[in-house]
């Protein structure tokens, strides 16, 4: 344990599970920086102990998105995000990151000379983030601000607009993790005029698709009780593939659409765009959709669901049609995206 959390917790020195079990209960008062310490300091005490791990992870865990594990070990995410960083940064410059995460980003901006503030909207992740920064000895660097990126403050948080920012908190279909929201808010408060974004664009990208695996049924009749007005209250959903597995076939070339920029003023790109796909024949059963992160430089990062393993975390949503299209080869689909800033939705109808 650190030295504060020995003073503050010396009775269950040398008991684990006890102090395990205040890991939990620290961590359900919101104490979460105590928890943080005091669930590793139980593990280093029983490191062979399955249950003082289960405990210690079940409350840590708690409230935390199980995608981070899979985005960790994403490696050409990784990769990409800190080659262009690495080309980007230079000795002295200021950064900015929205969703810090591990702090995995935020290390590398410092290894490459900034000074970086990176906020995290989840308490126990930006405690987790500010004990992985200090073991990596990089504290003087990187400061983790527990705060959402629209609660930041000039002459607080920051001491003046920054020089570069870093952001990665798109999800699976590009607007659902609030991206042009934080972004909007952080190009007229937090950044200086002329600041980089990274990465600087992003679009979605998309095909038509034959579903290989039977597809989800809807409510119908349940022991004899008709049950079907219940589909209304369920959101739709697409249903998700990992890049990598089979369960669907494309049945078009795939095609960009609401392409983004963020390097200027929101709105970064159109609200709707429609496409036109020339089917190859056969059944149309769905729209699979993807994310293509251009970071500048000839660096690419696509998440496309047709590339062999390993597979990007990002999921690719499949968007099923209410009735399947039959189809000729040549026979044209066409096909509309819209968001609002947050979701996204497709439609589909034959050109």
């Amino acid at each position: 344990m650190t030295d504060a959390i020995v003073s503050r917790y010396a009775d269950l020195a040398g008991d684990a599970r006890a102090m395990a079990m205040m890991c939990a209960a620290l961590h359900r008062l919101g104490q979460f920086a105590d928890a943080v310490a005091l669930g590793r300091a139980a593990i280093a005490q029983a490191p062979q102990s399955m249950e003082v791990r289960t405990i210690v992870r079940r409350a840590l865990s708690r409230g935390v998105a199980s995608f981070h594990g899979a985005m960790l070990g994403d490696a050409a995410r990784s990769h990409a995000y800190v080659r262009a960083i690495d080309r980007l940064v230079r000795p002295g410059m200021t950064v900015l990151e929205i969703g810090a995460g591990s702090g995995l980003l935020a290390m590398a901006a410092a290894r490459a000379g900034a000074t970086v503030v990176a906020c995290e909207q989840s308490p126990v992740i930006a405690a987790m983030a500010d004990r992985i920064v200090a073991a990596n000895g990089l504290s003087d660097r990187v400061r983790i601000v527990a705060k959402r990126s629209d609660a930041l403050q000039l002459g607080i948080d920051l001491a003046a607009p920054v020089d570069l920012l870093i952001h990665e908190i798109f999800g699976e279909s590009l607007f659902n993790e609030g991206v042009e929201a934080a972004l909007a808010d952080a190009q007229t408060r937090l950044l200086r005029p002329g600041a980089i974004v990274l990465p600087p664009r992003a679009e979605i990208r998309c095909a038509l698709a034959t579903l290989t695996l039977p597809a989800h049924p809807p409510i119908a009749t349940v022991e004899g009780f008709d049950l079907s007005d219940f589909n209304l209250l369920l959101p739709p959903t697409p249903r998700n593939v990992v890049a990598g597995r089979r369960g669907f076939a494309l049945c078009s070339a795939p095609a960009s659409a609401l392409a983004m920029d963020y390097r200027g003023p929101a709105p970064f790109g159109p609200r709707r765009e429609g496409l036109t796909f020339e089917s190859t024949g056969g059944r149309i059963d769905a729209v699979v959709q993807w994310l293509r992160l251009d970071f500048g430089d000839g660096e690419i990062l696509e998440s496309d669901p047709t590339l062999p393993p390993p597979a990007s975390s990002w999921i690719a949503p499949l968007f099923e049609l209410p009735t399947p299209i039959d189809t000729a080869p040549g026979d044209r689909i066409a096909v509309s995206l819209f968001h609002d800033g947050h979701d996204l939705s497709i439609d589909v109808a034959a050109a």
